[in-house]
This record gives C-alpha cells, structure tokens and sequence, in this order.
C-alpha cells in the first residue's frame, strides 16, 4: 500500500451558533443552569462558572486557539479522573443536558470543542504520560498537549506518533478532530501542501497516529468504563480511529512508543518573486511523495502565506527526517531536489539542525498499510490506490465584520481549486476531519461500507444516542456539520 491521503480542505474560522428560537434558547439556558447547579453540588472544586470560581473559567473558555470558538458555556467541569468523567457523563446523560468536550481546543470550526449555553467537559487537568516499564507503549491522558508528551519521553530517548505542534491536543488529534498545526498571522491566507496527512513526523514509517493506538480506555454515554482493543470491542477500537466525538469519550491512549534519538529539521525561508519560480518546488514535493517509500524518514510541509497588511507573499518549507544527519548542513537524500544545489535552490534563511521533537514542535507551534495490522481505522483510505497530496486554505482575519467576504474568498478559492482537480482526475473523496470546515462531511468521505461501521458501533455502544443528541458539536453521523 502506498501513501494515500488525498483531499482539498478547507479550514476557517466562522462564528456560528446553533440556530434556536427565543423560546428554544430560554428552554436550553435554564436546563443547562439546572445541570451546572447538580455539578457544583457533586463536583464543587472542579466545576467552574461566570458566579463561582470566575477565573478559573476564564482561564477555561479563553484557552481556545481560534477566537470565535471562545463560546461562554453555563459552566466548565474540569474532570481529574476517569471515574470523575464517568460519573459527570452520567450525569448529564440521565439529565439531557447538552455538552462539549474539550482536549487541546485547537480544532477550527466552531462549536466543535465548546458550547454556548451548555456544559463544557475541559480535560487539561488529565494530562498524564507514562511509558510503560516495557517501554513498548506510553498511556497519554486525552488533556496533555504533544509537548508534553515529547518534554516526558525525550529525555529518556523514546517517542510515539504524534502532533507535529507542541501546542495541539491529543484527545482530539488522534480520534481525529484537531489541526495539527497552527500560524497565528493576522490577515493572513495560508496553503499548506503535505505529503502525508498531516499528522506526524512518522507517518510514512508508522502510519496515522490513531493507527498506532493499542488499547482505549473509554467512557460511554451512559458512564460506564470499557476498554478498546483489538482483542475487546474491536469493533469499538477500529471505529474510534477516525471516529470523532461520536462515540464516547476517551480517558486514555496506549499508543506504541520506540526509541528515539536526535531529529534532522527545522524550518527553510525561501525568496520567490515569480510565478515559475514555485515549479521547482512543486516537482520536488511530487517526487518526495513518489519516494517516501523508499526513504520514510522524511516528512515535509509546503507553507505559502499571503500577507494582506504588506501584499507580500512568503514561501518556507518545514522538512524533518526522523534520524539525524551528519551535517545539519546537507539536506538527507530524501529531500535532494530541495537541496540547496537543485532547481530549488538555497533556502535564504534556515532553522536546520539536529534537534528532539520537543525542540521541533515548539518551533512549529503510509507506504506500508499499517491500518490492517493495527486493528485497522475508519478512515477508508484502503479504497486509494495512489500517492496524493493534501491541501489545506486557511483563512484568518481580526473582526467579525469580514466574516462574509472571508467566507466568499475561501469557498470561491476552493472552488476552484476543487474544479481543477476534478478535471484532471486528481479530486479524492476523503476529507481529513483535522482540516475540515464545518460545510463539509469527513465522515460521508470515509465510505458507505465505513459509515455503515461507524453507526452500528454507535447504536451498540451509545443507544441512548448521547454523543449524536446532547454533543451536538463536531461532525456528525448524520452528515450535519459543527453547530454549538
């Protein structure tokens, strides 16, 4: 099987809420202010609101990465155990109150890891990494962010497959519902090409990072804790890999760990002044997808930003290879049409060095079918047969009063883009959740056979249908997108 993820996608931050009545609205605020009141009763030192612990609910709602996703929920209960998550989703589920879960809060849409006028779950207080006495396995608790995982595991020369920016969420990241990777510019337009899914510096010799999960500890909708595996509700375990929120909440990750030494990488700042002049690039990235197979070490980013303040464009290429080089100064063959002697040419200015993944991802702030041996995933990438290339449009702006015409820029680039690709033949169904907008359906592109898998697992473990009617953001099994 050769490296195969594939889509055009679209990531932009719109504020958007759920669509209710007055008389709906007033229905929701006062269920919701009653299941806050249950949750202070039951969980005072960790249930937070705009009358009770103030600041720590600031500090809960303002945590998100994108703006508009800054909702004001009626309360946020920060869980520090598993069996605290097991009692609270009882909770709300035997009372039907609506609520969000929170890991990282780096995933665009909004209303997809918040909610207004509902209860949010925040797991930044459960962000354990532990490598297991074996040293084959790391249990990571769905709050920690990636850096936290690298600041634990490099120092005793291991790694697992994970976010190549330190700052993004595991919870979300490897059930599929966080981007990776962030660029805070004001007005700014970012084209992101990769070559792997973007999703880890090991893609190519690993696989996703959900495809390296041995064991999910679980919390269903009706509270109770079941572990995922392939040999324990492997039906449960296939479907969490690619799953989203929809089908319960995660308290924990067993994912394989291996030894890890230095990491070749860094970022490379191009000076590009005409259109022929981004050809080479584009060859080159065509040629390391065609190749990883024969070096899967390499991992590579193509990031075009435009800036509309300066009307300047920038151009720089992240490479990593997961094994360190001689000479920081000699790009590894998997990278030799970027090298500074190609049709490329030299970067104008580089970060280049032998470095650690705690080093790389802060700095950033599968030709082998691993699916199958691994329990497999719901992803579907199993129906392509060819190397493809995943493209992301991300659009970000400083008011809302651009909302409208941000959203006409980016659907009508997109568009267009999507138009070409169609016409060539080179137009893929599957659509990364981590990169989605909230119009599109990433679960509808994992396949019919694969949705079919997702909503049988769904109706075994969740029939009370918890995570489809009282989470409502995320995307859906219905095919709906991200509302709050």
């Amino acid at each position: 099987m050769r490296c195969t993820v594939s889509q055009i996608v679209l990531v932009v931050g719109i504020a958007g809420l759920l669509d209710v009545t007055s008389a709906a609205a007033a229905t929701l605020r006062q269920n919701s202010a009653q299941c806050c009141a249950s949750l202070e009763k039951l969980f005072a030192k960790i249930t937070f609101s705009p009358t009770n612990q103030q600041n720590l609910y600031q500090q809960s709602t303002l945590s998100y990465f994108n703006v508009p996703d800054r909702l004001d929920p009626t309360c946020v209960v920060a869980p520090t155990s598993t069996q605290e998550v097991s009692q609270i989703v009882a909770l709300l589920s035997n009372r039907s109150c609506r609520f969000a879960i929170k890991s990282g809060g780096h995933i665009i849409p909004v209303g997809a890891a918040g909610i207004q006028d509902g209860v949010t779950i925040d797991l930044s207080s459960m962000k354990s990494v532990t490598l297991s006495q074996d040293k084959s396995t790391a249990a990571v608790q769905p709050g920690a962010k990636w850096i936290d995982v690298y600041n634990t595991l490099d120092p005793l020369g291991y790694a697992i497959p994970g976010g190549r920016a330190g700052d993004v969420g595991v919870g979300g990241l490897t059930t599929g519902g966080e981007i990776l990777a962030r660029w805070g510019l004001k007005h700014s337009l970012i084209d992101r090409l990769t070559s792997k899914g973007g999703n880890s510096f090991f893609a190519a010799r690993y696989g996703f990072v959900c495809d390296n999960v041995k064991n999910f500890e679980v919390v269903l909708g009706s509270g109770r804790i079941v572990n995922a595996n392939a040999g324990t509700n492997s039906d449960l375990f296939q479907a969490l890999k690619g799953g989203s929120n929809n089908l319960g909440l995660v308290t924990r990750f067993d994912i394989v760990a291996f030894p890890q030494g230095s990491i070749w990488g860094g970022e490379a700042n191009y000076n590009i002044t005409k259109r022929e002049q981004l050809q080479p690039h584009l060859k080159a990235l065509v040629d390391f997808t065609n190749n990883v197979a024969q070096d899967p070490f390499g991992s590579l980013i193509l990031v075009w930003t435009y800036l509309t303040e300066t009307k300047q464009f920038s151009f720089m290429n992240l490479y990593e290879y997961t094994k360190p080089v001689q000479d920081p100064k000699i790009f590894p063959p998997a990278f030799k049409e970027f090298s500074p002697s190609s049709a490329v040419g030299p970067p104008a200015t580089n970060t280049l060095r032998n470095s650690n993944l705690s080093s790389l991802t802060a700095e950033l702030d599968a030709p082998k079918d691993l699916r199958a041996e691994r329990g497999g995933n719901i992803l579907g990438l199993d129906r392509n047969q060819e190397n493809d290339i995943l493209f992301l449009l991300n659009l970000s702006w400083a008011d809302a009063k651009s909302d409208k015409d941000a959203r006409k820029l980016a659907d009508d680039t997109m568009n267009a883009i999507s138009r070409y690709a169609r016409s060539v033949g080179g137009l893929k169904d599957f659509i990364y959740l981590n990169y989605a907008d909230r119009n599109q359906d990433p679960l509808g592109g994992y396949g019919p056979a694969n949705v079919a898998k997702l909503k049988a697992a769904s109706k075994k473990y969740d029939p009370g249908q918890v995570f489809q009617k009282l989470v409502p953001g995320g995307f859906k099994l219905n095919g709906k997108g991200v509302t709050s």
